[in-house]
């Protein structure tokens, strides 16, 4: 079936980049919904366009969604739309003293006339998304949802010319392959020190302004989890720091749990931010008091000293490893499912400690190689838990068994003892 839109008038800005001609316009949410399709058309073979289709029918279509309906300051990329079919047309502000053009211009607005030239779409070409396919089905969700808009949002859009034959959809197709494969998102670095609306790195700022335990070096400004190994003074990294809080936010039983995407994308009051640091606060100040060699950090004139003592190739303290403070956080999370916070890591801190002592060894502490061993935190995480009562009905004690015995490579070993 064949549907046919009203004409369009756009305005544009007309660009050449390499052999693509190109024009930079503006579009309102409602109309990118119903006029604009999914890649699907740069393939022939419907199990192909399907495969795409399924590719976006994920939890990302919602999560925009709901950043559109929420977020204030929303704001969002150029999508890249590519055309054909019809008969669209460029018209230049050199061209509009044409008579023959009056006409088209009459229904355009006073806005519209003053921009720098005009796409004219006229109804019954194709339109769909080369790049910006995600954008595209949470701004389809949100009007589907019927969205609170009047007006709707404009959206930047660049539209590209696109050829059906076999030369235009190879053309297209490296177009859209180039555009997705250059893309990257913003770093977990930016984010951290530039994100106004993520609230575990708004919490981040201001435990490294306020708290005595990451003031100075005591904190490594480093956005991932590998602490380096000429640091002596840092007790974890900042990088780790925000995941460590986006473990307390997502999975601690409390009032304000919600999914990480909604903590990442749409700022809270002031008032709920102020709640999300307290809560953080509570855990770190949790942590010094039940934990003697966090509370000797803080305490420590000098934290090399202390850092020498607990991290090092002689193995050392698991908090003092950036993997072991994120699967102690972890299991205090598990804990709040029947106590509160400070309860939870008070449990916490009847476990082992010593990297040497089990279940570290050889799950988490090479002796032999005086390394850590990645790739087991979820096995760590229930064997910690099962110590304290607390093991998931997916590892029973058989299971867990199994899987502590392939891990270690010790068929003769047995489950730690129970500390609860």
């Amino acid at each position: 079936m064949t549907f046919e839109f009203r004409e369009l008038i756009l305005p544009a800005l007309r660009g050449v980049m390499g052999d693509w001609i190109y024009y930079s316009c503006l579009m309102d949410m409602k109309t990118l919904a119903n006029r604009v399709h999914y890649a699907g058309t740069l393939h022939k073979h419907d199990g192909l366009s399907t495969m795409i289709q399924r590719h976006l029918d994920d939890k990302r279509r919602t999560t925009i969604s709901d950043y559109i309906r929420d977020q204030p300051q929303r704001f969002f990329n150029s999508l890249v739309l590519a055309t054909y079919g019809g008969d669209p047309s460029w018209i230049s502000l050199a061209g509009i003293n044409n008579p023959s053009d009056e006409l088209i211009l009459e229904s355009a607005s006073p806005e519209t006339i003053s921009s720098i030239g005009f796409l004219i779409l006229r109804g019954n070409e194709k339109l769909f998304a080369v790049d910006g396919q995600h954008r595209l089905a949470g701004i389809k969700k949100a009007v589907e949802d019927h969205l609170d808009q009047d007006p709707y949002d404009e959206v930047a859009v660049i539209v590209v010319a696109h050829r059906q034959d076999s030369e235009g959809l190879e053309r297209t197709r490296r177009l859209f392959t180039t555009l997705n494969k250059t893309a990257r998102p913003v770093s977990k670095g930016d984010i951290i020190a530039l994100d106004e609306d993520d609230v575990m790195a708004i919490c981040v700022r201001r435990l490294v302004d306020t708290s005595e335990l990451f003031a100075g070096p005591r904190l490594a400004f480093v956005a991932g989890n590998n602490m380096p190994a000429s640091n002596k003074k840092s007790m974890t990294t900042i990088g780790n720091l925000y995941d460590v809080l986006s473990i307390l936010f997502t999975k601690c039983q409390w009032c304000l749990r919600k999914p990480k995407a909604s903590l990442q994308r749409i700022r809270p009051e002031e008032k709920e931010i102020d709640e999300y640091f307290r809560y953080s606060v509570s855990f770190f100040d949790a942590l010094r008091s039940e934990f003697h060699e966090i509370r000797e950090f803080v305490e420590s004139g000098n934290s090399e000293c202390v850092v020498e003592e607990y991290r090092g190739r002689h193995g050392g303290k698991v908090l003092f490893r950036p993997l072991g403070l994120e699967l102690f956080a972890t299991v205090t999370a598990r804990l709040t499912e029947d106590m509160d916070l400070e309860r939870a890591v008070r449990a916490v801190a009847h476990l082992p400690r010593n990297l040497h002592e089990q279940p570290f060894e050889g799950v988490l502490w090479s002796s032999k190689r005086n390394t850590i061993i990645g790739g087991n935190k979820v096995l760590l995480r229930e064997l910690l838990c099962y110590m304290l009562n607390k093991n998931s009905e997916r590892f029973p004690e058989n299971v867990l068994l199994e899987e502590y015995r392939r891990a270690t490579g010790v068929d003769s070993i047995k489950l730690p003892g129970r500390v609860l």
